[in-house]
């Protein structure tokens, strides 16, 4: 007995590391996996060991004073202790791994914390303190947003004080060279000819300062969609160049053989069910209220930094820039559980309750070949996925995800519907919410 005992101390550290390593990977592929049977009595001496295991890493990680092997160790045994229906003792772990990002500074870990957090009290069945959570979060990321936006406004405030500083000093010269010009009246006449050049010159730069007044004006406007105030497709197609740039760096930069966890853009089409009812039956003045309400919906729903479009009609797109392709699935819940809840007030009295069903994919949409599609080959993509919910009914969400044993070539467009032959071949998966 006394040497088996040696024996497991001996083992103990190995376990440790195997367990944790274990749970890491469980936390990078969200797929499940098959798992052999185990007989009762041993599963809990499984169990027994990798609790002991994680609960050893956590003294090692607090032993070297390191907040991220902490945090990471906290988040380990949250995990395990969620997934195993202990949700309490997971929402503790997490809530000590939080406290502990938080002093540390890093918002990765904040984040992750967060995240953890949430799960942790909607598997225990605290709906009301998950969404709490969530608010803060939401609230937390939203005034760092804000904070960069401030930062942003200051430069251009600067940029405007040396600007108009600029312009008072170019106006003090052209009095000059106004009053220069009466004084002496008459080299004014013998250069009449240059007199009047000056003048017309001084008349264009004024007529050129306004028209790029107006021009800046109107680029505003040509992206910016009337009704709802969110952007439009110019909108899209104009700057979704720069954040494919920013989201190629993010994995450029990453540590060899690391996926960065924000480094994909989640691309989710939002489409109102009988939205064509509302105009039948109450006009389309009605039909703009309702869509003007549903663009304060997602507002709410998403980060400061996403990006909302108006699609067309009662489309929108959404684009969760610097995120995990695997967060997809969490937002558009988010999204669907907002609209289905919202009762619109319409006007003289009308309401209304209405649904939405989501398609959605990530950019790139091969991580292994990650130049197979372009986001426009992926919002088509996403279009199909949204078609397929439509079809299976309202209120529902269907996500496309690119299979990791998927060569190149599988990904070329094909004649009639490609979304249904890739999933027919296993040139991707699917998630549905049914």
């Amino acid at each position: 007995m006394v040497r088996r005992l040696f024996a497991a101390l001996l083992l103990l550290p190995a376990l440790s590391a195997t367990v944790v390593a274990g749970l890491r990977a469980d936390r990078l592929d969200p797929q499940p996996r098959s798992r052999p049977s185990v007989p009762p009595g041993k599963n809990v001496k499984v169990r027994e060991i990798a609790q002991d295991a994680l609960d050893n890493h956590l003294r090692v990680a607090e032993h070297s004073g390191d907040p991220r092997a902490i945090v990471d160790a906290l988040l380990d045994l949250s995990r395990f202790n969620r997934e195993r229906g202990r949700s309490r003792l997971a929402v503790d772990y997490s809530r000590r791994a939080l406290l502990i990002a938080e002093k540390a500074g890093s918002r990765e870990l904040i984040r992750l914390s967060w995240e953890e957090l949430v799960s942790s009290q909607d598997r225990a069945g605290d709906a009301a303190g998950a969404l709490a959570s969530y608010r803060r979060f939401k609230e937390e990321s939203d005034r760092l947003s804000e904070e960069e936006k401030k930062k942003q406004i200051d430069i251009l405030e600067q940029k405007y004080q040396f600007e108009r500083q600029a312009n008072t000093m170019e106006r003090e010269r052209r009095e000059a060279a106004v009053r220069t010009l009466a004084a002496d009246r008459r080299r004014f006449q013998r250069n009449l000819l240059g007199g009047s050049s000056i003048l017309l010159g001084l008349i264009g730069f004024g007529i050129y300062r306004r028209r790029v007044a107006s021009a800046r004006l109107g680029r505003e406007l040509a992206v910016t969609d009337p009704l709802t105030g969110l952007k439009n497709r110019r909108y899209m197609l104009l700057t979704m160049g720069g954040d494919i740039a920013a989201a190629q760096r993010k994995r450029r930069n990453a540590p060899f053989g690391v996926r960065p966890s924000d480094a994909d853009l989640v691309f989710l089409l939002i489409d109102l069910d009988r939205f064509k009812s509302v105009n039948d039956e109450l006009g389309h003045q009605a039909g703009d209220t309702m869509l003007i309400q549903v663009a304060d919906v997602l507002r709410e729903s998403c980060r400061a930094s996403d990006t909302i479009a108006r699609w067309g009609g009662d489309e929108f797109l959404l684009v969760s820039r610097f995120s995990d392709r695997r967060t997809g699935s969490v937002l558009a819940e988010r999204i669907r559980t907002a609209i289905e809840q919202r009762v619109f007030e319409l006007g003289e009295g009308h309401t209304v309750q209405r649904t939405c069903s989501i398609g959605f994919a990530s950019f790139p949409f091969s991580v292994a070949h990650p130049d197979a599609l372009t986001w426009e080959q992926v919002v088509a993509v996403v279009d199909q996925a949204l078609h397929r919910a439509k079809r299976a009914g309202s209120n529902k969400w269907v996500g496309v995800t690119a299979s990791d044993t998927a060569a190149e070539e599988q990904f070329r467009q094909r004649p009639g519907n490609t979304l249904e032959q890739w999933i027919e071949d296993g040139t991707v998966t699917t998630e549905v919410r049914i």
